[in-house]
């Protein structure tokens, strides 16, 4: 889970409409947010991943959920409340349910900075506070099947690669060919993009990256070679500010 900027509102979400689409809510029950477009704003906002998990939301396996944060079934007059709505996985949405976060909080993505209230171990989910602890139980994150073997699978291939950089790197320092500096330079970018904000799981593998000696040395001798350039030096720290 990542921090997530609300940093536009839909333009046809005008006061008038949620009126409209909210009476509607209350007086027919209907789903008055399963919009195309209002689907697509949140998912821009979340770069098409669930907000919680992190999983994929474009994968055709996968079905995007408007989540109400404040639950629709104790907060009817929110349910087309723009700060009051996220993209979810189906999952992540009805393990959720109508919790209500007012009398027992939880992390809000768009509210909360994730790593204040958790942090990650073994590919599992801690909490910090009883805010991560109560997000953790409610949401489900330490689920096996859907949550926890998903982190692994990323966080072992995250893992080999790390381990095919460093060969890399060292054929890099037997010969110290263009050829050989460039493979190098480009797994190393591979690797750092998949620990930003708009890739699956980023805060997973940012977390795993930061806590690799093996990387962690990589980096150290490419800079001591004078290779490693202001573009890696960005991604990595911007995966920095994802790390639980």
């Amino acid at each position: 889970m990542i921090k997530i900027e609300r940093n536009t509102t839909p333009i046809k979400l005008t006061p008038v409409f949620v009126a409209a689409q909210t009476a509607e809510f209350i007086t027919n029950g209907t789903n008055v947010w399963n919009i195309d477009w209002l689907k697509d704003s949140l998912l821009d906002l979340s770069n098409g991943k669930c907000a919680y998990c992190e999983c994929d939301l474009k994968e055709e396996s996968k079905y995007m959920e408007v989540e109400h944060f404040e639950d629709k079934a104790n907060n009817p007059n929110k349910v087309m409340e723009w700060d009051n709505l996220l993209p979810s996985c189906k999952r992540c949405n009805g393990s959720k349910s109508t919790h209500n976060v007012i009398t027992e909080p939880i992390i809000n993505p768009f509210a909360d900075t994730p790593s204040t209230h958790l942090t990650l171990r073994l590919f599992r989910f801690k909490h910090k506070d009883l805010k991560g602890k109560t997000t953790i139980d409610v949401v489900d994150l330490n689920n096996t099947e859907r949550a926890v073997k998903k982190r692994f699978e990323v966080g072992e291939q995250l893992e080999k690669t790390i381990e095919k950089a460093q060969e890399r790197l060292e054929l890099f320092e037997e010969n110290k060919t263009i050829q050989r500096k460039n493979k190098l330079i480009n797994i190393m970018e591979d690797i750092l993009l998949e620990c930003q904000k708009k890739s699956i799981y980023s805060a997973t593998c940012s977390t795993i990256l930061h806590s690799s000696d093996t990387y962690l040395e990589i980096k150290r001798r490419m800079i001591v070679h004078g290779i490693w350039n202001s573009d890696l030096d960005e991604l990595h720290y911007n995966s920095g500010l994802l790390i639980l």
